[in-house]
Formats: C-alpha cells, sequence, structure tokens
C-alpha cells in the first residue's frame, strides 16, 4: 500500500472517532404524566424521599403515587424529568407490603418493606421481571415508619 493511502486511511478512522465522539443520542420526554394530573391516595408509613438504588436517582413516594425528583433517561432516550410519575396506585396490601403500576416499565408491582429498612421493588414489565429497590433518604413521618419496621422485624422479615 503506498503511504498516501495509508495515511487517508489513517485521518478517516480518527475524523470518524471525532464524529462519533460529537454525536448526540436524541433524548425524547417520556410519555409520562405529571404529578399534578394525578390524584392522590392514601398517607402511607414509606411516603418520602427515597433513592431508587440501580440509578442512584430521587424520587418521592407520596399518598399512591411515585414521582422524579431527580431526572434520568430511560431505554437510553427517554427523558424522564422532575414531577414525572413512575408509578401510579401505589398502596399498601398487607402490613410492609405494596403493589401498584410502574410506568416506564409498563406493569404491576410489588414492594417489599424488609427489617434492613429497604424496599425490595418487582416489576413484572413488558420487557420481562426487573428488580430493584428503594433506599429511604428522608421520611415524612418517621415514627409511624420505625413503628412499621419494628413489627416487621418481629414477624422476622
Amino acid at each position: 500500500m503506498n503511504k498516501a493511502f495509508c495515511l487517508l486511511l489513517i485521518i478517516n478512522f480518527y475524523s470518524g472517532l471525532a464524529f462519533a465522539q460529537n454525536m448526540q443520542i436524541p433524548e425524547i420526554g417520556a410519555f409520562l404524566p405529571s404529578v399534578t394530573k394525578v390524584k392522590p391516595g392514601e398517607v402511607t408509613a414509606v411516603d418520602g424521599l427515597w433513592s431508587i438504588s440501580s440509578l442512584d436517582k430521587l424520587v418521592r413516594i407520596d399518598r399512591g403515587r411515585i414521582y422524579a425528583i431527580e431526572g434520568w433517561n430511560h431505554l437510553f432516550i427517554l427523558k424522564i424529568k422532575p414531577g414525572m410519575v413512575i408509578i401510579k396506585s401505589f398502596k399498601e396490601i398487607e402490613p410492609g407490603v405494596y403493589d401498584g403500576e410502574d410506568l416506564p416499565l409498563q406493569g404491576p408491582l410489588i414492594a417489599q418493606l424488609t427489617g434492613d429498612r429497604i424496599l425490595d421493588v418487582v416489576v413484572q414489565g413488558a420487557l420481562g421481571e426487573v428488580n430493584y429497590q428503594l433506599i429511604p433518604s428522608q421520611l415524612d413521618d418517621p415514627a409511624a415508619f420505625n413503628t412499621l419496621i419494628k413489627m416487621l422485624r418481629e414477624q422476622g422479615l
């Protein structure tokens, strides 16, 4: 191969890398309702700020709905923005066990509060089962939460 051709290939290769590094994946707002559009439900002992373990993003559990405090990208291009409801119909079905509908994952969920103060969440989503944990950051009623945790620990959970 001649030197000019090799040089042209090298320049073309690095130009392509520079172009790829500057490309941005387009973001589209997730098609989720605003917290102002989802009617609140009942107060629970878990109402407050929680962190999604796999994303390290804050959400708020608030009277039957969970909405984003911090934004993130879902499936690379859908932008979940602060104030968007990600879980609706979130309610306690038995002490420390909650169900609801995960909107981004498109499926029903069960969340189990553990004696370690963590909500273990399982979603039967459109793309299969997804597991994650919610970790408490700031609770609205710490006394009610601690009472529930104490009861769960007494039951061995």
